[in-house]
C-alpha cells in the first residue's frame, strides 16, 4: 500500500506533466515558466527536497520529458484523480487548468512569431493546443 507522500509525489507527477508540457510547448522553459512550476509543486504539498523534486521535477525543468511520459499523463491524469480521495487530488481537480493557463501567461510576448493577439495575449498556438488537451484529460471530473 503506497504511503501519504507516494501518492502525494504520484498525483504531483501526473498534476505537473501538464503544466511541464506548457512550458515545454514553445521549445523552452522561461524563468517565469519555472518559477510558476515549482510553486504549482509546493502548492499541491510537494516536498522540495523530495526525492521527485530534485530528480525529475529539476530535470524536466532543465530537458524535455520524454514525449512518452506526457502521453502517459493523457492517459491516466483524469481517471487517477477521479479514483482518489486525498486533498492534492482535489485541489489538482480544481486549480490544474487555472495553473496551466498561468504557466502559458508566465512569459507573455504578444508581439512575438506564434503568439496569440487575443485575450489570451501571450499563449501561442503550441502551448493553446496543450491547454486544450488538459482541459479534455479533466473533462467530467467537477461532476464526479
Amino acid at each position: 500500500m503506497p504511503t501519504r507522500q507516494e501518492e502525494i509525489e504520484k498525483i504531483a507527477a501526473l498534476a505537473l506533466s501538464p503544466l511541464i508540457e506548457v512550458a515545454w510547448a514553445d521549445g523552452h522553459v522561461t524563468p517565469g515558466e519555472r518559477a510558476g512550476v515549482l510553486e504549482a509543486a509546493r502548492a499541491w504539498g510537494l516536498d522540495q527536497r523530495s526525492e521527485f523534486c530534485r530528480s525529475t521535477l529539476q530535470r524536466w525543468l532543465t530537458e524535455p520529458p520524454p514525449t512518452e511520459a506526457l502521453m502517459e499523463w493523457r492517459r491516466l491524469l483524469g481517471p487517477t484523480l477521479a479514483a482518489s480521495g486525498s486533498r492534492p487530488a482535489r485541489k489538482s481537480e480544481r486549480g490544474l487548468l487555472d495553473a496551466a493557463l498561468g504557466i502559458a501567461k508566465m512569459d507573455e510576448r504578444p508581439f512575438d512569431e506564434g503568439a496569440s493577439v487575443s485575450a489570451g495575449a501571450g499563449i501561442t498556438e503550441a502551448e493553446q493546443s496543450v491547454l486544450d488537451a488538459l482541459a479534455i484529460a479533466l473533462e467530467g471530473l467537477e461532476s464526479s
